[in-house]
C-alpha cells in the first residue's frame, strides 16, 4: 500500500468503491425485477441475473481502466505543456479496473441472493428491500470520509437509485401485458 493507511487507500478508490456498488445494485435489481415480474421463472431471473453481472463487471471495469488512464495521460500531457507540477499519486488505471470490477460483482449479489432462496414471486419485494436497505448504508458509509450528513446521504442514494430501478419493473409489467403473459 505505499505506506498509505487503510482509510487513505479507500479516499483513493472512493468513486470505483461507490460507483460500481451503486450501479450494480441499481442496475442488477431494476433488470432482474423487470425480468422476475415479466417472466416468474427463477431460472430465467437467476441465469439473466449472472450472465448481467458478469458482463456487467467486466464492462464496468474495463470502462474504469481505460477512462482513468486516458484521463490520467491527458493530465499528464496538460501539465507537462503548462510547466505544471505532474502528480505521480493519480488513480493508477490497473488499481480503478480492479476496484470497479470487484464492487460491482459484490453489489449485484444483493439483489439476485434473494432469487436462489425463494420462488420468484416471493423474492421480489425481499429483493427490493434489502437492494434499498444496502444503498442507503452504501451513502452512509460514504457521508463517514465526507463528513456530511449520513442520513441525508443514505436517503438521497436510496432515492435517486431507486427511482431509476424502478423503471426495470415497469417495462417488465408492460411487456408481460402487451404479450398476454400472466405472471
Amino acid at each position: 500500500m505505499d505506506g498509505k493507511t487503510l482509510k487513505h487507500e479507500i479516499v483513493d478508490s472512493m468513486r470505483e468503491i461507490v460507483f460500481g456498488l451503486e450501479d450494480s445494485l441499481v442496475s442488477t435489481m431494476g433488470a432482474i425485477t423487470g425480468i422476475a415480474v415479466g417472466t416468474g421463472s427463477q431460472y430465467i431471473v437467476i441465469l439473466s441475473g449472472l450472465v448481467l453481472i458478469a458482463a456487467e463487471a467486466t464492462s464496468m471495469a474495463a470502462g474504469s481502466y481505460l477512462s482513468t488512464k486516458h484521463a490520467r495521460e491527458a493530465e499528464m500531457l496538460f501539465h507537462g505543456r503548462n510547466g505544471l507540477e505532474i502528480h505521480e499519486e493519480a488513480s493508477h488505471p490497473v488499481r480503478a479496473a480492479l476496484v470497479m470490477g470487484v464492487f460491482y460483482l459484490v453489489g449485484g449479489v444483493v439483489p439476485l441472493a434473494p432469487y436462489f432462496l425463494l420462488d420468484v414471486d416471493r423474492a421480489v419485494v425481499p429483493a427490493i428491500v434489502i437492494t434499498a436497505i444496502t444503498l442507503f448504508l452504501v451513502g452512509v458509509w460514504a457521508a463517514s470520509f465526507t463528513k456530511t450528513s449520513k442520513l441525508k446521504s443514505g436517503i438521497e442514494m436510496t432515492i435517486v437509485s431507486l427511482a431509476a430501478a424502478g423503471i426495470g419493473y415497469a417495462i417488465g409489467r408492460l411487456v408481460a401485458s402487451y404479450f398476454g403473459v400472466e405472471v
